[in-house]
């Protein structure tokens, strides 16, 4: 008996119709699944929970401040300051961790800088004028420093197991710019030595943080002004490294900072001088550090009848409009009882509050960019703010408690040691 066989087109067909199936099953099926083990992908439905990486962000000023060189800022730049006083507030790029090691604390004791003036220096009104320069006088005595390290250590241990307290004295030029030599020959103390006998009568619960080393190795570079008694912005970038040393951040680099220049800066040495001509014709290149977390905050200014007004205000503003003599007031507002930013680019709740005379004005914008909540208050007039707001207790352990404060630090130039009416001040919060 013969074998039936298929018709040659009913062949064709099946052939067709299995390649057919075939095709399906690797584009619809295999293909996806290779794809999928290859690439690692997520379940569906997880990239809508991812957050964005760019979120809206507020206008933009026609003109944002200039982008700091990495010039030494001594070099008077040719171009006029911006006109503009608002940081565009974009988001910030997520952060790597770096690999290089964090900064380690400066020795203290150098003694000799690269740049010591060794010139023997003159009297003008009650400053001293040598290369140029103005400075000021600093005398030691031991009841006044004893009266600060006991205020600061009772600080401290109030704070005992609520915040960390710290304290970053300030020196003034004239330790650091002026040649052993010469602040001898003008009958000054030393100021290095000055310091180390104050954080030596420190409880031991204050975490020191001296800065005379790192400034002193730097004094060829200009950290302090030659018309004013304030130290430079790029003389307070240099303390608040030393800040960072001791507790253990990582800091920004300088030249990673916007800025704002000034040139033709005059400012407290000229009236103190009698107006020397030698120091007018001298006159000071100011540069201003813009944060980079947020260049906003929240302050109180004097309304001129014994009370004060709730702004927000620029941490770093734009002072091109202002005289000559007051391009410092673009730190911070000056010198005002109250200040806070929120630096939203952070979500840890890190909080902190500087306790500082003007001396941390230029040194607050650095400290932005490490913490979520900063706050500062001015030591001289917080009291005064306490009365009028109707806060009863004046003191730092109630606004640590208040506000969930972490770190307390205290910034102040080392002639406030020896004040008695900035002591009383300070004893009067330092509780």
């Amino acid at each position: 008996m013969k074998e039936k066989k298929l018709p040659g087109l009913l062949w064709v067909l099946l052939a067709i119709l299995a390649l057919a199936l075939l095709a399906a099953f690797l584009e619809f099926i295999a293909v996806p699944l290779i794809k999928q083990a290859m690439a690692g992908t997520e379940p569906a439905g997880t990239e809508a929970a991812l957050p964005s990486l760019t979120q809206a962000v507020e206008s933009r000023s026609p003109e944002t401040p200039s982008r700091s060189a990495d010039a030494p800022e001594s070099t008077v730049p040719t171009t006029a300051a911006p006109e503009s006083s608002t940081l565009p507030a974009t988001e910030p790029a997520p952060s790597q961790e770096s690999t290089e090691p964090l900064p380690q604390p400066t020795p203290t004791d150098i003694s000799v800088g690269p740049g010591d003036v060794d010139t023997k220096a003159y009297q003008s009104g009650t400053v001293f004028i040598s290369e140029g320069a103005g400075y000021g006088a600093y005398y030691f005595g031991e009841s006044a420093s004893a009266r600060y390290c006991e205020a600061v250590s009772l600080a401290a241990r109030n704070l005992e197991g609520k915040a960390e307290l710290y304290c970053l004295i300030c020196p003034i030029s004239t330790g650091v710019m002026l040649s052993d030599r010469v602040r001898t020959d003008l009958g000054f103390s030393d100021e290095n030595q000055a310091m180390a006998w104050m954080y030596e009568h420190m409880d031991p619960l204050v975490h020191a943080v001296p800065v005379y080393g790192a400034l002193k190795q730097h004094n060829d570079n200009y950290i302090y002004f030659h018309t004013d008694h304030h130290w430079t912005a790029l003389g307070a970038y240099y303390a608040y490294r030393e800040f960072c040393a001791q507790k253990g951040l990582r800091p920004h680099e300088l030249q990673d900072f916007e800025s704002y220049v000034y040139p033709g800066y005059l400012g407290s040495f000229l009236n103190y001088s009698n107006g020397s001509a030698e120091l007018k014709s001298n006159a000071d290149t100011l540069w201003a550090y813009i944060p980079m977390g947020t260049n906003e905050m929240t302050t109180y200014l004097a309304d001129g009848s014994g009370g004060y007004s709730k702004c927000d205000w620029p941490i770093v503003k734009d002072v091109s409009s202002y005289d000559s003599g007051s391009y410092y007031l673009g730190f911070v507002a000056g010198d005002q009882p109250w200040s806070y930013a929120h630096n939203e680019s952070l979500r840890d709740g890190s909080s902190a509050l500087v306790v500082k005379d003007s001396y941390g004005n230029a040194f607050i914008p650095f400290l932005v960019d490490h913490y979520e909540h900063l706050y500062w208050i001015d030591y001289r007039q917080y009291r005064d703010w306490c009365l009028w707001a109707g806060v009863e207790d004046a003191s730092i352990s109630d606004f640590v408690a208040r506000n969930s404060i972490q770190d307390v630090i205290i910034v102040n130039n080392i002639g406030s040691t020896g004040s008695d009416d900035n002591l009383r001040d300070m004893e009067q919060i330092l509780r």
